[in-house]
């Protein structure tokens, strides 16, 4: 364990002449997990977490063996705290939480910290700022038999290039099982692709090459219109991350009636 003392106050710079003694705030950093990954030129990171005033901090840090930090991540926020799961049976509720924590980080941290690692290299210490990644989960839209929950994922092994990966979850209300993208719709799922894809152009060509790309984890609904994220790579071509747009009114006769959301 390691421990260093911020001032919170210097009394006026000790001008006061009613000033006694200095208010001071104790931080207190514990390690958490040794070598979490070693690269390959030797050099190893460690997690690191902080305490102020006994107060467990919500994020942890990873830093070189000399304490360099390269890489903050915030502990991971499920669904518990959010309205719409608030607003589910205790049975639904256990069912959900059940699920993502069987899921845990939908983020790549060794990468990550490689990333991070890299750059902190190529930059110098003197001038490198650490990454940060975030994983948070939140219900976007629902209504008196399914939900849906989106997990956001904000990570930046360069502060400067950071990126959102969004991957949704549906739910029976009732059960709180859990429901395939497709059986939301009454049409085959090739049906449903093409349906999406001509959303976004008349040109067969690019409705055939999104119709394969799209990922079912990536197709979001919210309250009044659906999106699909095709993060960068997602096919051929594609340097930057593209959201498709989809309005309801644009899949009529294919999504299904109890998979429109509406009000609880």
């Amino acid at each position: 364990m390691k421990q260093r003392l911020i001032p919170l106050a210097l009394c006026g710079l000790m001008l006061l002449a009613g000033c006694r003694r200095t208010a001071v705030q104790e931080e207190i950093w514990e390690l958490e997990q040794e070598n979490v990954v070693s690269f390959t030129d030797g050099e190893t990171v460690d997690r690191w977490r902080g305490y102020q005033n006994g107060v467990r901090e919500s994020w942890s840090v990873y830093e070189l063996s000399d304490g360099t930090s390269i890489l903050l991540e915030d502990d991971l926020a499920g669904p518990e705290g959010d309205a719409g799961y608030s607003a589910l049976s205790e049975e639904v509720q256990a069912a959900v939480s059940a699920w993502y924590q069987s899921t845990g980080k939908r983020y790549d941290l060794p990468a990550l910290l490689q990333a991070a690692y890299t750059r902190c290299k190529e930059q110098g210490k003197e001038q490198f700022q650490p990454g940060r990644v975030t994983q948070t989960i939140a219900s976007t839209a629902s209504n008196e038999q399914i939900i849906c929950f989106v997990t956001s994922v904000d990570q930046a092994a360069d502060p400067a290039q950071g990126e959102t990966l969004r991957y949704s979850a549906f739910f029976d209300r009732a059960s709180g099982q859990r429901l395939e993208l497709w059986s939301l719709f009454t049409q085959p799922e090739a049906v449903v692709r093409q349906t999406l894809a001509a959303a976004a152009s008349d040109d067969p060509v690019v409705q055939e090459r999104l119709a394969a790309a799209i990922d079912p984890e990536h197709v979001i609904f919210l309250s009044d219109h659906l999106e699909v994220d095709f993060p960068a790579g997602a096919f051929e071509g594609q340097s930057s991350s593209y959201t498709l747009s989809v309005d309801y009114t644009q899949l009529a006769g294919v999504l299904d009636s109890r998979a429109m959301p509406g009000s609880d």
